[in-house]
């Protein structure tokens, strides 16, 4: 009963907390960039207790074997390259925005809730765009081979949890963040909107892979939940769609969204002959991967 419970209110539950600290952020004028890094590790600590107390799956747990690579990817690709480039991007569009462009006032005159959700759909359509390219892997294409082998190295874990949100390329983090933050930059989205668009996407992308059970639901319709992006992340290239970041909602309307219930089976990229993707524990190589070799296949 107590896991059925947790299972129900674990993703809402992070949703209101995470919300209620960016609200009173911005009614006191507390400092962006401070806030943006206090609600990661507040992410980073409710995630890590839910993971232990109602994990998804045991054998994804965090492994002795690969536990450095965790923690040189969480280290680096996520603190400095991730977390503190993202804590550095927003600073930088905000101070452009201040001195180049001008807020637009039509956004003043709508609700402030609903230019919210109208920034999040826009910040979200170009980064859906450059995932879903990157899955495609042509094997006659130069720049579809290197756009793969820069996000493969997301798809190198055969577990999913907290730690793996930071297996990521530091070239996949950028184009990710400029993709983002940059349409809202040009059409004069408010600060306080572009502060609420970059934490959305921190709390929900380290959300969606965590090792934390939940159940097929309406959230997973708002919000990229845990319970549909591991399917992202399946082995089976039915289920392996779901390129939305933060809001399913340009893979609901271009039919690119799975779901059902139960939970993915395995994770991880397809291997073939020809490829030669690097070791889990190989981080300096991972690193060196995109730039240095090419494969005929994608997963």
């Amino acid at each position: 009963m107590k896991h059925k419970i947790i299972t129900s209110i674990v993703v809402p539950t992070l949703l209101i907390l995470t919300g209620t600290i960016s609200y009173l952020v911005i009614k006191y004028n507390w400092s962006y960039e401070i806030a943006s890094y206090a609600i990661f590790l507040f992410t980073l600590v409710y995630i890590l207790i839910f993971e232990r107390i109602n994990p998804l799956k045991s054998k994804w747990k965090p492994k002795k074997s690969v536990i450095w690579t965790d923690l040189k990817h969480f280290l680096f690709s996520a603190a400095i390259f991730d977390a503190l480039g993202k804590m550095l991007a927003l600073s930088m569009v905000l101070y452009i925005q201040n001195y180049f462009f001008k807020e637009s006032n039509f956004w003043s005159t709508l609700p402030f809730f609903i230019t919210y959700i109208i920034a999040n759909l826009i910040g979200e359509f170009l980064p859906y765009l450059y995932h879903r390219i990157s899955h495609k892997g042509n094997p006659n294409s130069f720049f579809s081979l290197l756009l793969w082998n820069i996000h493969s190295i997301h798809h190198l874990p055969t577990s999913l949890n907290w730690f793996k949100t930071n297996w990521i390329h530091p070239i996949n983090m950028l184009l990710n963040t400029l993709l983002k933050m940059f349409p809202l930059l040009i059409l004069g989205f408010s600060k306080d909107i572009i502060f609420l668009v970059g934490i959305t996407h921190i709390v929900i992308a380290y959300l969606s892979h965590a090792n934390i059970k939940t159940k097929k639901s309406f959230w997973d319709y708002i919000i990229v939940t845990p319970q549909i992006h591991h399917f992202h992340h399946s082995t089976k290239m039915e289920e392996a769609k779901n390129f939305s970041n933060i809001l399913p909602f340009w893979d609901i309307l271009f039919g690119t969204y799975y779901n059902r219930k139960g939970t993915v089976d395995k994770v991880g990229v397809m291997n073939y002959k020809e490829s030669n993707y690097p070791k889990t524990k190989a981080y300096v190589k991972q690193l060196t991967y995109p730039l240095t070799s090419f494969k005929k296949c994608c997963a």
